[in-house]
């Protein structure tokens, strides 16, 4: 049986958008019900500007929703008060993708892994200098860094640096918003394989946001796809690579570039048009104006999410139903 830790419901959220009409909304976010369940790693995929990262920092109450709820171990986010949630917070970091703005350059590494013990009053100021060096061995880096300022570091060294601020306050969940995309091939493996070890070790259950369908592939337990802000598909990792639902899902797995020539001349076909404005989305399902499959119910109905428990598509006609 498996324990549910964060859940969003109903959740939607939209932005003024600037240069439009007034009045003119962004919406970033439209009508997701999500369940994150305890030690798994959940990946949220799709398009730029499809709503991951909102998303993402939706789940860990970083931004309210326009609409809808989110709820972390049993806990209704909006409910609860300043100091709740500041105790809260601690069960909850995240892992950016900018690994040089997401470190203060006006701190040295030790100055910046001892932020959280100083924020959240954990521990004795003595104490600090043994807990950063505890940290930075923890994400395989030497204790010699405790004096060196983020741009003294390399891009998979900050990286760490941000993974062992995340793990300061022993968080349960963890959010990694693209954690590899701006670093080098090889050091992306290193840092995957550090994210593995540090589940298993110590239990965590991660979202991870990436467009990288290899990386997706490699780390996840369950993928959800999103499109225009909404959910497409959400399954099995396993399952949604070998017998995806949704045609966008579809279009999405075949665009992935294959290191094998022979690949070349299978003809595979991409997904045609332009990308929807999520500030004038199309009526009904988000998908319809690029999908071959698209019917008069498609532009009437927006699709619920239908299926088996563990997959489900948001479509009027899945791939695979008779």
């Amino acid at each position: 049986m498996r324990t549910m830790l964060a859940q969003g419901r109903d959740l939607s959220k939209s932005f003024p958008a600037k240069g439009h009409r007034r009045g003119a909304r962004l919406h970033a976010v439209r009508e997701i019900n999500l369940s994150i369940y305890e030690g798994e790693t959940l990946a949220l995929v799709g398009e730029s500007g499809c709503g991951k990262s909102t998303l993402g920092r939706l789940l860990l109450g970083l931004l309210s929703p326009t609409q809808g709820q989110v709820f972390f171990d049993g806990k209704n986010l909006a409910s609860l008060s300043p100091q709740a949630m500041r105790t809260l917070r601690r069960q909850m970091q995240m892992v950016f993708q900018d690994t040089a703005a997401a470190l203060n350059p006006r701190l040295d590494v030790a100055g910046i892994l001892s932020e959280p013990f100083r924020i959240h009053k954990l521990c004795p100021r003595a104490e600090y200098s043994a807990r950063c060096a505890a940290l930075l061995d923890q994400v395989g880096l030497p204790q010699g860094l405790l004096s060196r300022y983020p741009h003294e570091l390399s891009g998979g060294q900050r990286q760490r640096v941000g993974i062992a601020r995340a793990l300061a306050l022993s968080p349960r969940l963890v959010i990694c918003d693209e954690p590899v995309s701006a670093l080098d091939v090889s050091v992306q493996a290193q840092v995957l394989n550090l994210l593995a070890d540090l589940q298993e070790a110590q239990g965590l259950t991660y979202v991870l946001i990436s467009h990288d369908l290899g990386v997706v592939r490699h780390s996840a337990d369950r993928v959800c796809v999103m499109f225009l802000g909404r959910v497409c598909e959400v399954g099995p990792t396993k399952t949604i690579f070998t017998a995806p639902r949704h045609p966008y899902t579809k279009f999405l797995l075949a665009a992935v570039p294959r290191p094998d020539p022979t690949c070349r001349s299978r003809g595979e076909e991409l997904l045609n048009g332009e990308l929807p404005s999520p500030i004038r989305p199309p009526s009904g399902c988000p998908f319809r104006t690029r999908c071959p499959k698209a019917k008069e119910i498609c532009a009437q109905q927006v699709p619920a999410l239908q299926g088996e428990e563990d997959h489900q598509a948001a479509c009027h006609f899945p791939l695979g139903s008779l």
